[in-house]
């Protein structure tokens, strides 16, 4: 029975499959993570889990695509979950830390004439992954890892 998951076209759906029932998982418990501890906790204990899983033998761009279509299910659309641009990307970050990329996710706010918004968005190398913004004209407020949040606050 192990000998016939070997073929690579099966151990690719078996990694994907693996990752979405996580994140399915992980998404419904995040509403409760959410309320218990502050999201610097939360970050800090995503990059801690990091050292426990090993790469998965998946592209960057199918699991930002998994990653992605798992946020954007009907279910976790009701109020108890957070909204998009955070669900998907502490989802993000969690994912791809875990896959050893070097992410670092923002936290960001606008003002326009009436509005005060926040938005919050993961970038790889400096360049955005996959953000829920139709424009990007975000003041960052604050960046996880923390080095690196110095540096974008000095530059405000």
């Amino acid at each position: 029975m192990i000998n016939c998951l070997r073929h690579p076209i099966r151990e690719h759906f078996v990694a994907k499959a693996v990752l979405g029932s996580d994140l399915l998982l992980w998404l419904f418990w995040l509403p409760v993570m959410l309320r218990i501890q502050t999201i610097p906790m939360l970050l800090k204990r995503l990059a801690r889990s990091e050292a426990h899983l090993e790469k998965t033998p998946m592209e960057l761009r199918e699991a930002i695509g998994i990653v992605t279509r798992v946020c954007n299910l009907r279910v976790f659309r009701s109020r108890i979950f957070p909204k998009l641009c955070l669900r998907q990307s502490l989802t993000l970050y969690r994912t791809l830390n875990q896959m050893g990329y070097p992410v670092e996710i923002h936290f960001g706010v606008k003002k326009d004439d009436k509005n005060f918004q926040g938005h919050c968005w993961v970038t790889m190398r400096g360049e955005s992954v996959a953000d829920t913004a139709a424009d990007g004209h975000f003041k960052v407020v604050y960046s996880y890892p923390e080095a690196r949040a110095l540096l974008h606050l000095s530059s405000l």
